[in-house]
């Protein structure tokens, strides 16, 4: 009776490794022409081992469609991502998250793909592991503490490259839609990886836009993209502002205001630059320079890298940035500043 039971769980394992791998296959020939990096598969028994079966000890993150597991297999730390089937509006964004992850994983910021498992009734996710988790809603990390300008910084400047790469890297250009912070995994190093590409659309060569339902998350989302449905470099651009205003003020896109009534961090700015000042824009903790620090070079840096965000989200719609290889040229240059 054991063994016929053992059989059984061996036969459906075989049938959803077989479903699963062809489901990839179908989305890795829709997006790349079937050209990507080698892609390892993990069985389920090494998944469940890595994951103490999904311990809720292990959890990084929860989220609607998935949840972050910290596992480790062959004596390697790795960040295992479980998807949830009941959340999910098309089963083909999981495959896609793997198909778009392996082409990313040759740059420093992207979250590395590892590999995958078929086994189960979504494909579960292997990725490196990133020590500080991904960062929180209102730009920080788990342990609360206060991350410091050039770390702020330096996560906008490599999360900017890893965009432009995804944009402008292969043959069709291919649009995130879902750039927020809980998608920036920081590793040991203060080293930004961008991760979660299961909302990622290509544009076809030659054309400007896709058409497509709205992704992304509430205060992320480009208004236009909101009303017309189309999809082109400036839905990144202007979640990334987003995120770069994020960094910025400590706050989340949608926080409590006056009265807890929840307000737009892009409302909020607006309110404070058309009274003329920013400083209550800027989280606190931003002018803490310490010992021998430069105020006069840290509010230079600050003033430009507060009107590159407000290019990026097209406020007043002045000076729009072309594209997302301009933004992370223009936050190295800030970096930079003396």
């Amino acid at each position: 009776m054991i063994k016929s039971k053992s059989k059984s769980k061996s036969k459906k394992k075989t049938k959803l490794d077989l479903k699963n791998g062809g489901i990839l296959m179908e989305e890795l020939i829709a997006t790349f022409d079937g050209k990507t990096n080698p892609i390892r598969c993990f069985s389920s028994d090494e998944i469940l081992k890595a994951t103490d079966n999904f311990s809720e000890s292990r959890i990084i993150s929860s989220w609607g469609y998935f949840i972050w597991y910290t596992g480790v297999i062959e004596e390697r730390p790795v960040s295992i991502k479980k998807w949830s089937s009941q959340n999910l509006s098309s089963f083909t964004e999981a495959y896609r998250d793997i198909s778009v992850s392996s082409q990313m994983s040759g740059h420093r910021n992207a979250l590395k793909l590892l590999g995958c498992c078929l086994e189960f009734d979504l494909p579960a996710i292997v990725c490196e592991y990133a020590e500080h988790g991904p960062l929180n809603r209102d730009g920080g990390i788990s342990t609360g503490e206060a991350l410091p300008w050039e770390v702020r910084l330096k996560i906008a400047k490599e999360i900017a490259s890893s965009v432009s790469y995804l944009h402008t890297a292969f043959p069709e250009t291919i649009i995130h839609r879902n750039i927020n912070p809980t998608n920036i995994f920081v590793d040991e190093d203060w080293t930004a990886k961008l991760s979660d590409f299961w909302f990622c659309v290509a544009i076809p060569e030659g054309e400007l836009y896709v058409q497509d339902d709205v992704k992304g998350v509430i205060g992320f989302v480009d208004p236009d993209y909101y009303w017309t449905m189309k999809v082109t470099e400036k839905v990144d651009i202007y979640s990334f502002g987003v995120v770069m205003l994020v960094l910025l003020s400590g706050r989340a896109a949608v926080f409590d205001g006056p009265g807890e009534t929840p307000m737009s961090l892009n409302d909020h700015v607006g309110e404070v630059m058309e009274k003329g000042g920013f400083e209550e824009i800027v989280d606190r903790e931003i002018w803490n320079v310490g010992d021998g620090g430069d105020l006069v070079k840290r509010r230079s840096q600050v003033e430009a890298f507060l009107r590159l965000a407000l290019r990026c989200v097209r406020y007043k719609k002045e000076d729009p940035v072309s594209g997302m290889i301009e933004v992370a040229k223009e936050l190295k240059f800030i970096e930079k500043f003396s």
